[in-house]
Formats: structure tokens, sequence, C-alpha cells
């Protein structure tokens, strides 16, 4: 079976054929063909020692009892899973829901088919029957099966994320080249050294010729992961604002805070720049007066923060209608790695104009969590 996640439907799965089903169809369609089988093969038992009418209620008694159980536990484990509880406590849940779950089942069937059926019977010592230990195993196997299944959807998903994440990290690098550099802006790059030149600022024409080229080489680096650093990604806006200050002088001035312990975090590739151009173009570049641009990274508890605002004017119709695109490109880029752990808001900066804040998991390189290790322990 091939699964993937669906982009128009979050938490929703899309099949080999095209359908789409949310995660709680799925479990019912399995949970409902399940049951309808184990009764069915456990009607044809009971047939060889049974009437037909004692061995029908018989088994849509057992069938009944066991869905409802069932039913139960998967309102358990769902909470126990969301809640990331520790691997050793859920199989202790799971042992004690399912020994327990096997009594009832026991006793439930054994009062209740000779309620339906007078002519039937009670069975004596029902608490302690044989049939318990095998009312145990069928549900130690359905919950085998539920961790199993979600086990197994999960570990597609997150493999069909990954390779989605490293496309569009790529497509994200093809994008920031045909987009940085469009020709109006390689124009104007090229424009202004021209014009440094002519009034014989040598020196600044030729910074920003390395910086131009320094900007060049970042963008072609930054391709083929699908997360980089902080550093580097810092780095890469650091680049693209010289750029724009050498160009602009003092219309544009920015400042970047980033926290020392977010540097080797992880972020998705070319996440800041695209927000930090908007910032520049739609923020600070209509105004003759010019304005200030803030990047703020930072952690704060499992998560990292990002923050990139202006002292524009806010958000106006045209600015909207030219970000709209890059928002949703990156919104889009953080549920395919991050899925519901991440989240992307625009709203009002608190220093006037707009201000988008973005929080993803706080992950570190491996190279860097083993040198994290080895720190602690010769401390």
């Amino acid at each position: 079976m091939s699964l993937h996640l669906s982009a128009k439907k979050p938490g929703w799965l899309v099949l080999r054929s095209g359908a789409q089903l949310s995660g709680n169809t799925l479990f019912w369609l399995l949970h409902s063909v399940g049951w309808l089988c184990f009764g069915l093969m456990m009607l044809g038992y009971e047939l060889i020692w049974q009437p037909f009418l004692a061995a029908l209620v018989d088994d849509l008694v057992m069938v009944a009892i066991g869905l409802a159980l069932t039913t139960g536990f998967r309102l358990v484990y769902r909470h126990l899973r969301r809640r990331t509880v520790h691997p050793p406590i859920v199989v202790v849940a799971a042992v004690v829901l399912c020994v327990a779950g096997s009594a009832v089942w026991d006793a439930g069937r054994t009062l209740l088919v000779p309620a339906l059926l007078p002519e039937m019977l009670p069975r004596p010592e029902w608490v302690l029957s044989g049939e318990s230990l095998y009312y145990l195993s069928v549900l130690v196997t359905w919950s085998l099966l539920y961790f199993g299944t979600n086990g197994w959807i999960s570990l597609r998903l997150e493999r069909h994320r990954a390779e989605r994440a490293e496309a569009m990290a790529q497509s994200a690098r093809l994008r920031a080249l045909q987009g940085q550099l469009e020709p109006h802006f390689l124009f104007n790059t090229l424009n202004g050294i021209s014009a440094l030149v002519a009034e014989g600022h040598s020196e600044a024409a030729v910074t920003m010729i390395a910086l131009l080229s320094d900007f060049l080489r970042l963008t072609l680096k930054a391709g083929g992961t699908a997360e980089i650093p902080v550093a580097d990604e810092i780095g890469f806006v650091n680049q693209y604002l010289d750029i724009q200050k050498l160009r602009f002088g003092r219309r544009l001035r920015f400042t970047i805070d980033v926290a020392e312990e977010a540097l080797p975090a992880m972020v998705p590739t070319l996440l800041l720049q695209p927000l930090v151009e908007n910032a520049v173009k739609h923020g600070i570049l209509p105004r003759a007066c010019g304005g200030c641009v803030s990047v703020v990274v930072l952690t704060q508890g499992d998560k990292l923060q990002l923050r990139v605002e202006d002292d524009g004017p806010g958000l106006t119709r045209s600015a909207s209608t030219g970000t709209g695109v890059g928002l949703s490109n990156t919104a889009t880029r953080l549920n395919e790695l991050y899925g519901s752990n991440a989240t992307l808001s625009v709203g009002r900066s608190s220093l006037g104009g707009v201000s988008v804040d973005i929080a993803v998991p706080l992950l570190f390189t491996r190279k860097h969590a083993e040198s994290q290790l080895v720190d602690a322990e010769h401390a």
C-alpha cells in the first residue's frame, strides 16, 4: 500500500488509487473488517457443536463485547501516543488493559448469552475459565496489530515527508536564484556597482562585487539539503542585507540578534531569506525615509523561535499580494518537515510594521548532539 500526506487536507492520507482517507476513517475500516472476519471465523467454529441460532447469538455477543473493548482500548492507546508516553509505560498499560479486558469479556459473554437464550445454562467458574486465556490472546493480538499498523503508517508518512522536504528544498534554492537574482535585481545591483565606479568609489564597488559573488556561492551551496544550521542561514541573510545596504545606504537599517545556543540548531534551508526580502521590498524601500528590519532567533523550551519584522507601514493590499506566495510556500515547507509541530503567524510588529513569527522543533545535527553528550560526561 502506498501512503502519503494530502496537500489539501492536513492529516489525511492519499492511497495509491488517489482516494483520500482520514486517519479515523482508515481505523474504522480496518477495525470493522477485522472484527467481521473474526466473527465469521468463530461462527463457523461454533456451528460444529451448537445449533445455528445459539451459535449466532453467542457469536454476536462475543464480537460485540470484543468490539466495544478494543474501541475503548483505542481511546487509551491514542491518548498515550499523543502524549508520547515512554514505551515501557505503554507496554504496562496495554498488559493491564488486556488482562482486565479478558476477564470482562469472559464474564459478559457468560452472563449475556444465557440471558438471551434461557435454554442455555450459565457456565460455572466463568472468572477463571480457559476461555479467558483465549480472550487475552485476542486482545494482545489486536493491541500488537494496532501499534504495528500505526507505526508502519507513521514510518511511511515520515519517509514520504522527508522525500518531499528534500525536493522542496531543491525547489526553494531554484526559486531563490530566480527570485533574488531576477533581471531587475541583477540589473540594479550591477547598476549600483557601475554608479560607484563612476563616482570614484572603487573600494565600495569592489565590496559589492565580492558580496554578490558570496551571495551566489551561498545560494548554490544551500541546495541539496532540507535543513541547515541557523549559523549558515544567518550568514546567507547577512550577505543579502549587506548587498541591499550598499545599494540603498542609510535608507536601510537592520539588526540580527541570534542566541548563541540557537546557532547550531537546524532550520529549513532558505527559510529566513525570503521573509527578509519581503520585509525590505514591501516594508522599507517604498518609503523615502527607509526603515529597519529586525531578525531574532532564540530557543524556548523544545522550540526554536524565529522572527522577522520591520517598522514599515504594515500589511497593505499590495504587500499582502506580493508576499502571499512566499508565505504559502514557507508554510507548506514547514508542514512537510514538521507537520503540526511547526507554526507560522503573521501580525502587527512591535516596531509598527509586519511581523512573521515561526516556531519549529529544536533539533541539532548528530555531531553537535554527540559533542554535547561528551561535554556532559566530562563535566
